[in-house]
């Protein structure tokens, strides 16, 4: 396998792979990246979690010129949870050459994104729909893109924005290179590709582990909706599982289980679309933490999680699509690791149950609590046969749209893999997973200022130390660490829990208008009418001045540097 070196990239990008720990690429990106530099449109047709992002990423950063502050490149994604893992992943790969790149999506503040944009953005990443808006105020011009990918097409067109993402494409210049990246390729993407991109080349990867084949498939049956919390009750006091997402199909539905598991005494988080941003960035990052251990959500976690800790995932209501159910099982089971499935089933709700067991080629078996996983011995332990021999053969496949390079992919090992991994969905996509920050502020120093201000009622919640058998794991997308991060300031926000501040919204409004990065930001704690956080000390200054006067939840910040 060659290395990345061998693909033709240059010594900076090679410089921010060696940073991030990355060695060999994966098929995708060793079968897209030289057509991509070669000038070529591709339409790349793999599974989740094969290493699109990189594999149209790094082609695309060695196009930018950092000294043109004009739009050079443009990356279309379906949701904000993916929108945020791409820029992420595209700011690791693309900080040794000084690329800057912007998010913009729905659910943030739209002047915000309007500033960074003013500011200059060599790459744009966002949603259909808020591109469209900004490209309505004028305040996103696309004359000088060169580069235009479209993530996750197939995503997009279940979404209805296909007719949108034409007239984005109409807006950006004919000469462009385009790149199209789809899990599956139905007869609208065709028709999109064949439209929107000249004479692309089509490559093909089907990993040869797929996260489905990891994944024990079972039901229990209930007589009738009103039995499904008893069942639930008895399948989780029964698995006792390490971490596990709970799926409902509608909001208030979430909300409702939420409530009924919290009156029998478990400790749940929900999570949901009409949830404020704050409060589902604290969600996500106190489950991607590890310190929550149940998580009930509607499919707006389906695609976007991570999570490594995932070993069961239960459809309390079955999707509503076989399509959506693969999408739900693959938050566990990853990283070559065994989960279990399970799935809540009515009578009505049989022939439903049928579709999936053919769109997914497995069986489904009915669950038995003396059969339930532990967590030394994986799947195995229900005493049947491994998932992957429940297959069944012979599963149709999407035909290419051009010439084709089709070709096995073994297990990524050492490349850069990623998935849409669900980030804190910060206004510019940060922080990172592990910042200290959660929907209930981090415990730090405080000083003279924090004893002057009294009693401090904030409750703490600590991660759980990992076990012998649950290794810290880094993000895939973001820098190593350091262990000495050197000297930090405090800055004193002068806003609180009494003008609605959540932690979330201190790490968002330093990260959106400085440059720091979101583990520069710690120990947050929002206090009752101030706020205090940790910043690099030679920045301190800096940023007390860029942030103050930013308008967050309709409060105008005011910072200063805490004085002991």
């Amino acid at each position: 396998m060659p290395t990345f070196a061998e693909l033709g990239l240059s010594e900076n990008l090679l410089e921010a792979l060696t940073q991030l720990g990355y060695e060999q690429p994966t098929p995708i990106q060793e079968q897209a990246i030289p057509e991509l530099l070669a000038g070529r449109d591709v339409i790349g047709q793999a599974q989740t979690g094969t290493g699109k992002t990189a594999a149209f990423g790094l082609p695309l950063l060695e196009y930018v010129d950092p000294e043109d502050s004009d739009v050079q490149a443009l990356v279309l994604t379906p949701t904000r949870e993916l929108c945020i893992q791409v820029t992420q992943a595209l700011r690791a790969y693309g900080k040794t050459r000084g690329v800057d790149v912007t998010a913009v999506f729905g659910g943030a503040p739209i002047r915000t994104q309007v500033s960074q944009l003013k500011a200059g953005a060599h790459v744009v990443v966002g949603t259909v729909g808020r591109v469209m808006d900004l490209m309505s105020r004028h305040q996103l011009v696309l004359d000088s893109t060169r580069f235009v990918v479209l993530d996750e097409a197939d995503e997009m067109l279940d979404l209805g924005f296909l007719e949108d993402v034409e007239k984005i494409l109409s807006r950006a210049p004919s000469g462009r290179q385009t790149a199209l990246f789809s899990a599956t390729m139905p007869p609208e993407i065709k028709k999109l590709a064949e439209k929107g991109m000249y004479d692309p080349v089509t490559i093909k990867v089907q990993a040869a582990t797929l996260t489905i084949d990891t994944v024990a498939h079972y039901k229990v049956e209930v007589a009738a909706d009103r039995e499904k919390p008893d069942a639930l009750a008895r399948v989780m006091k029964s698995e006792q599982p390490r971490q596990a997402i709970v799926f409902a199909r509608t909001k208030i539905g979430v909300d409702r289980l939420a409530r009924s598991l919290g009156d029998r005494g478990v400790r749940v988080k929900a999570l949901h679309g009409d949830m404020s941003q704050g409060s589902r960035d604290g969600v996500m990052i106190a489950f991607k933490d590890g310190r929550e251990r149940l998580l009930v959500a509607t499919d707006i976690a389906a695609r976007g999680l991570d999570i490594s800790g995932v070993t069961h995932v239960v459809n309390y209501d079955i999707p509503g699509s076989p399509e959506v159910y693969v999408h739900r099982i693959g938050r566990t089971g990853r990283v070559g690791r065994s989960g279990r499935a399970i799935t809540l089933v009515t009578p009505k709700q049989a022939g439903d149950m049928e579709a999936i067991e053919r769109h997914a080629n497995i069986t489904v078996v009915d669950w038995a609590e003396q059969g339930r996983l532990t967590q030394s011995n994986g799947a195995a332990a229900n005493g049947a046969e491994a998932p992957a021999s429940r297959r069944r053969r012979g599963r149709g496949r999407s035909e290419p749209v051009a010439t084709e390079k089709s070709v096995s992919a073994p297990e990524p090992a050492a490349g850069p893999v990623e998935d849409t991994a669900t980030e804190p969905e910060l206004a510019a996509a940060e922080p990172a997973a592990g910042t200290e920050a959660a929907s209930e502020p981090v415990e730090g120093s405080v000083g003279e200022l924090e004893r002057a201000a009294g009693p401090v009622e904030d409750s703490v919640v600590e991660p759980e130390p990992a076990g012998p058998e649950r290794q810290p794991r880094r993000p895939r997308h973001t820098k190593p660490r350091k262990a000495a991060a050197g000297p930090t300031a405090k800055l004193l926000v002068g806003a609180g829990r009494v003008h609605g501040l959540e932690p979330a919204d201190v790490i968002s409004a330093i990260v959106n208008n400085s440059h720091l990065e979101g583990e520069d930001v710690r120990n947050v704690r929002v206090l009752e009418r101030f706020s205090l956080v940790e910043v690099p000390a030679d920045r301190a200054v800096e940023v007390a001045e860029t942030v103050s006067d930013n308008d967050v939840r309709g409060v105008k910040l005011r910072l200063e540097v805490a004085r002991a």
